[in-house]
């Protein structure tokens, strides 16, 4: 991207030279990832999480929103779906195969009390159930 300067993290945080720069922090999953970003933050600069794994209310706090997020959702060992999200838009599942929408969930439906963390049961229910009838339609019409 024209104009944009590339940090990995590892390599320790450079020194902040203005709030005028965004900062995205692409799978965060250390403690220091989370850290770093939430100094930024706190700082006044913009900072966007992408598929970040929140485990506990230490890495961000609640009141932060999840932006972008793409979770693959597994069947019988095989990716069968795909949770998403795009902020503002609300959580959606996909179905890998036909990609249609088979559901969509707010942040109140889908999020784990006082988390960024999305419960994935019931969208992993409605990829279940939809390989499940894409498979008894396949057998009714042999």
């Amino acid at each position: 991207v024209k104009g944009a300067t590339v940090f990995s993290s590892k390599d320790g945080m450079p020194e902040v030279s203005g709030k005028d720069n965004v900062w995205i922090f692409l799978t965060p999953s250390s403690p220091r990832d989370y850290k770093a970003a939430a100094s930024l933050a706190e700082y006044g600069c913009p900072t966007v999480l992408v598929n970040g794994s929140f485990k506990d209310l230490k890495s961000v706090p609640e009141s932060a929103t999840m932006a972008y997020f793409v979770k693959p959702l597994t069947y019988n060992s095989q990716v069968a779906g795909y949770l998403i999200r795009s902020y503002p838009s609300v959580w959606t599942v996909l179905d890998a195969q036909t990609k249609s929408v088979l559901g969509s969930f707010t942040d109140e439906q889908i999020l784990v009390q006082r988390t960024n963390t999305p419960d994935l049961r019931e969208s992993g229910r409605l990829v279940q159930k939809s390989v499940d009838e894409r498979a008894i339609k396949a057998r009714a019409n042999m």
